[in-house]
């Protein structure tokens, strides 16, 4: 019971030390100061949010027109890969040479041999 006591005791000591501490007071030149920083800040954080929502829909609106562009160049050329492939040119004739040796032709055998006999 006495330990319980002095436990309260101790702690209710504490709590008026803490409470009776002073306070800083602040003068009006360093609270406008504070505004104006804070302020700032806020400002800052707002324009930097526009500056990324700007950015992000310069990005959106520079897709969409490349992509148009894309199309419509796409549109103006015409592939047609569904024809047949064109007629290969015709070689020239070649040049007919005589032969070497002019005699007539005959048959190697004058009879045809029986070969049954």
């Amino acid at each position: 019971m006495k330990k319980l006591t002095i436990h309260i005791f101790s702690l209710i000591l504490l709590f008026l030390t803490i409470g009776c501490e002073k306070k800083k007071i602040q003068t009006p030149e360093e609270r406008i100061k504070k505004i104006e920083i804070a302020v700032a800040e806020r400002y800052a954080a707002r324009r930097f949010d526009r500056m990324k929502i700007c950015k992000e829909n310069a990005i959106v609106i520079a897709e969409q027109r490349v992509d148009s562009f894309l199309i419509a160049q796409a549109k103006l050329i015409s592939i047609d890969t569904t024809n047949r492939p064109i007629k290969p040119i015709k070689p020239d004739l070649p040049e007919i040479t005589p032969p070497k040796d002019s005699t007539d032709i005959k048959p190697l055998f004058e009879e045809i041999p029986d070969t049954i006999q």
